[in-house]
């Protein structure tokens, strides 16, 4: 193995070993991260509150004291207002014993119901298991029933081990509670502070990337926080007056249950809908009520998902539904059901994280929404294979959600452009190249519109392929682009020699010209083109599409074809078509309707 190689493979091998590591001490150290990581997304949720009170001049402490004391103030009277309808309502469960004891009754009475037999096979697997082994012998029995002194004995340690195993369930969540307002109370007065020195350890050199990383992450996990707490609270406002007018007892109850246990990914609202089900099986005798619970449940989860979620949220997470739900299977085996919470955030976290450094781009491939694979790749790899079917659903897929320039520039090009530099690199052969300019012309063939009757007077427009089949490809989309505007185009075979071409563009004498060219293969015979047509059509508009994106190279070339006589040289369909039919409106004669403008694409 050479030294580079080694180079190559040990650096993703050191990554997978510290992110193995940094796991492993999240799991074993969970009680020192776990009130920081609150901390920190109770900040981010915080922060804009505390920047509005600053700004309405109520100073940096004064704003952080007034937004923590109202959100715990908060926290407090929803805690309260959920405890006291907790104990509201197992005062009230024994009102209900006789009509649970009806309905369980009625399902023993019915020999054949399975949920009778599988209550009885467990109680017999439980009496078999729980029943006393038979003596080996009498002596045995003797044995058995010898007394034996048993005398206890108390320490003081016993004492106070019992007295922390009483107390500790209460103690110790409103220790880490106090431990987290705190540590949320300084995030908050020093958070600016915080910020830069966060940037000068992790940002030497990088400063640049490292705040952008910091600001994109925090507006990231403040939008998603927010959003989120409005969603669930929607959510428990609407079972709450749902189930209140059902006749759910304690319906202000199940209504924060909900909101709480939503935050929970994917379970939470199942958990939150199983207790109010089972209360409206106990009070009532009908199955209405039952009934009505699970749809008000159904109804608002689907609503929430498909509605509200999608119209909130919209890009405030930027990550995948499969990172969602691997990340959430992660944090909840690494820290329980506070994991679960947390899921979200953090991996928008790491997603940032593999967005701005470049040894853990792998994160934001494996967890970003964005494409792994861009459209003209995709495209290029189904023209490989030769599968016309697919690679004409991506076109027309693109055409639909983005529209046909934009499918043209985005997709189809770049596909052309990969043909030509692997044919060019010698990694395509001939037959295959042919194959794929060939399912191509069939799939621009069938995206054509039918031509309307071209006005006489309307400019003439010639677009001749500088020297290959794929020029010729791109000159037809150019055509379809610039008949959807209102501009009739003529576009030239890549089988004419280039002095046949020329013949035909003397004979034609159309006002602009258009060269079609994608690179690399074209561009020297592009430019010996554009010579000989400007001496041959000296009062012709020259147009050259140099089909390749923005950079040094293109405008090296650009330079290069404007000394060969071009007037404007494009990279891509979209200028190429406004600038046509800007010249074109410029040659139209005095009292003719200028042609439209290209179609503009919808925003995404």
């Amino acid at each position: 193995m050479s030294l580079t190689d080694r180079k190559n493979f040990a650096g993703p091998f050191w990554v997978l070993a510290l992110l193995i590591a940094g796991a492993a001490t999240l799991r074993l150290a969970q009680d020192f991260f776990l009130p920081l990581v609150l901390a920190g997304l109770l900040s981010f949720l915080l922060s804009p509150l505390v920047r509005r009170l600053e700004r309405w001049r109520f100073g940096r402490v004064g704003a952080v004291l007034a937004t923590t004391a109202l959100a715990f103030v908060l926290i407090g009277g929803l805690t309260y207002l959920v405890t006291s309808q907790f104990l509201d309502l197992a005062g009230s469960l024994p009102k209900y014993r006789s009509n649970l004891i009806a309905r369980v009754s009625t399902l023993k009475t019915q020999e054949n119901n399975p949920l009778r037999r599988a209550v009885q096979t467990i109680s017999e697997v439980t009496a078999a298991l729980n029943k006393p082994e038979e003596p080996a012998s009498t002596s045995a029995l003797v044995d058995k029933a010898r007394p034996v002194r048993v005398e206890v004995v108390g320490t003081a340690d016993s004492s106070m081990q019992m007295l922390l195993g009483v107390l500790w369930p209460i103690v110790g969540p409103l220790a880490n509670s106090f431990v987290v307002i705190v540590i949320v109370i300084f995030m908050l007065t020093a958070g600016e502070d915080l910020r830069d020195r966060l940037i000068h350890l992790v940002g030497r050199g990088r400063l640049r990337l490292t705040t952008q990383a910091l600001d994109e992450a925090g507006q990231r996990i403040s939008r998603y926080l927010r959003a989120q707490l409005f969603v669930n609270a929607s959510f428990g406002l609407a079972i709450g007056i749902g189930l209140f007018f059902i006749g759910i007892p304690n319906a202000v109850f199940w209504g924060l249950l909900g909101m709480v246990l939503r935050f929970l990914p994917y379970i939470g609202p199942w958990i939150a809908a199983a207790f109010p089900i089972a209360l409206s099986l106990a009070v009532f005798e009908s199955w209405t009520q039952p009934l009505l619970t699970v749809g008000l449940f159904i109804v608002c989860e689907l609503i929430s998902n498909n509605v509200v979620e999608p119209w909130l949220y919209g890009a405030s997470t930027e990550i995948s539904p499969l990172a969602v739900i691997v990340s959430a299977l992660f944090w909840t085996w690494l820290w329980g059901g506070v994991g679960l919470v947390l899921a979200t955030p953090l991996t928008v976290c790491l997603a940032v994280a593999g967005k701005y450094l470049p040894d853990l781009a792998f994160l934001d491939l494996l967890m970003g929404d964005k494409p792994s694979i861009a459209p003209g790749d995709r495209l290029y790899q189904r023209l490989l294979a030769l599968n016309e079917e697919e690679a004409s659903d991506i076109i027309e897929r693109h055409v639909r959600e983005q529209g046909a320039l934009a499918a043209f520039d985005e997709a189809v090009l770049p596909a052309l452009r990969n043909v030509e530099a692997d044919f060019r690199a010698g990694v395509l052969s001939e037959v295959a190249r042919a194959d794929a300019c060939h399912i191509l012309r069939q799939i621009i063939a069938d995206l054509a519109e039918p031509r309307a009757e071209s006005d006489a007077a309307a400019p003439q427009i010639l677009c001749i392929p500088a020297s290959h089949e794929g020029d010729e490809l791109a000159a037809l989309l150019l055509a379809q682009v610039l008949a959807q505007s209102g501009v009739a185009a003529t576009v030239l075979s890549s089988k004419l020699l280039a002095g046949e071409a020329l013949e035909q563009a003397v004979a034609l004498a159309p006002s602009i010209v258009c060269i079609s060219s994608v690179p690399p293969v074209s561009t020297i015979a592009a430019r010996a083109l554009c010579k000989r047509l400007r001496v041959q059509l000296p009062s012709a508009r020259i147009l050259v599409g140099l089909w390749q994106p923005e950079g040094a190279e293109f405008t090296a070339r650009r330079e290069r074809l404007g000394k060969a006589g071009a007037d404007e040289t494009y990279p891509d369909l979209r200028r190429a078509a406004a600038g046509i039919a800007e010249f074109a409106a410029c040659t139209l004669p005095p009292g003719s309707d200028p042609p439209a403008p290209p179609p503009r694409e919808p925003t995404p």
